[in-house]
């Protein structure tokens, strides 16, 4: 029987992964991606993401400064490498040094594929269930990422043709003709940029307002340690009143508002402020409607409207709340204890634990708070 056993590879399932492989922990992580972080990478290349929005302190490797050190090692280093006052390093840069950290544990040989159906309780342990067979390990820890995708209303009028950018059918070639994005936020905008060099001038972007402007879209403060256990002493009401106050929703970097405002400036980009309320298909192409009467067609449209805020509707939550009676908190959250501990055998990390690790949960600094956590379940 394994000691641990991740669901999901991302960058809170890859992190934990290496911390308790360094504590000499037998693990496995179940995902349906052939490779680690593959889902991350994906919505990287769609979005044409050039720089990390964490600062260099914040990696996935398992000692302080892991990623700064490795910058430091190689022979040479782009120009550009690092962005802002807080240096957020480049995606290359990022990509090669979890390269390094998953030959540096071996993490990719602890990959199984499958998607996690059922955990059932086992004597000594869990047993979780995928379509390629089960796995059973003494403690499960739920790496599943954000909460659901959240699509407008309006989207199904135009089905597969309005997808989101998360959504892993989306159409990430470059539009022939004139694209519409739907979204307010970083993720918006760098699509929207992306389109726009492809084809400058076809490209409009429809946000409710401009984004607000940010470096970071969590103070700097959330990802220390003693924040996140101040935080944790809140009242469940007082902690999700903190989180609907401290992250700031939709905000962009200085460097990519001002890309913004500049494709902008030339002409490159249209950015439309109005709310759409109504799509069709007409003749091949897609019309929306906005809320002031104004009308877009566009042969391709991205939505880039974000996540829900609870996590009613993830299946594996929903399945082990109902059948074990496990306790959730504001926003559908598993009330976790200081280990994270939703059950004395199951563990959660990333999004889902943010009624516990604060405002910070779903960004790589959640993933290193939650790995110090764990590690002292290990040791």
């Amino acid at each position: 029987m394994l000691d641990w056993l991740i669901v999901g590879a991302g960058v809170h399932g890859l992190h934990v992964a290496a911390c308790l492989r360094r504590r000499g922990a037998t693990v496995r992580m179940l995902d349906p991606h052939p490779r680690p972080l593959c889902e991350w990478d994906r919505r990287a290349e769609n979005l044409a993401m050039s720089h990390l929005r964490s600062p260099l302190d914040q990696d996935i490797g398992v000692d302080q400064l892991s990623l700064h050190h490795f910058a430091d090692s190689l022979p040479k280093l782009e120009p550009g490498t690092f962005a802002g006052p807080c240096r957020a390093p480049s995606v290359a840069l990022f990509r090669r040094h979890v390269e390094w950290v998953r030959g540096r544990f071996g993490l990719d040989a602890l990959l199984e594929r499958g998607v996690a159906q059922r955990v059932d309780f086992v004597e000594g342990g869990v047993r979780v269930e995928s379509e390629r067979g089960s796995l059973r390990a003494r403690r499960v820890v739920l790496a599943l990422g954000q909460a659901p995708i959240r699509a407008p209303a309006w989207a199904e009028a135009v089905g597969g043709s309005a997808l989101h950018v998360f959504d892993p059918r989306f159409d990430s070639s470059l539009p022939d003709g004139p694209a519409v994005v739907v979204g307010g936020g970083l993720s918006a905008v760098q699509l929207a940029l992306r389109w726009a060099r492809a084809k400058p001038g076809a490209t409009t972007l429809v946000c409710r307002r401009l984004p607000p402007v940010a470096e970071l879209d969590v103070a700097s403060r959330w990802s220390r340690p003693r924040w996140s256990w101040r935080f944790a002493g809140f009242s469940l009401a007082g902690r999700a009143a903190v989180l609907d106050s401290e992250i700031r929703h939709g905000s962009v970097p200085p460097r990519v508002a001002a890309r913004l405002a500049r494709a902008q400036r030339r002409g490159r980009l249209r950015v439309v402020c109005g709310e759409v309320t109504g799509a069709r298909e007409l003749g091949g192409e897609r019309a929306l409607w906005l809320g002031r009467g104004d009308t877009l067609r566009c042969r391709r449209l991205g939505l880039a409207t974000g996540f829900e805020r609870d996590f009613d509707g993830v299946p594996l939550l929903d399945d082990l709340a109902q059948g074990f009676g496990l306790a959730r908190g504001p926003r559908a959250a598993p009330v976790l204890d200081d280990a994270l501990r939703w059950h004395p055998r199951i563990h959660v990390v990333g999004a889902a634990a943010c009624l516990s690790l604060g405002p910070f949960a779903a960004n790589i600094a959640g993933a290193r708070l939650a790995g110090a956590r764990l590690g002292s379940v290990a040791s």
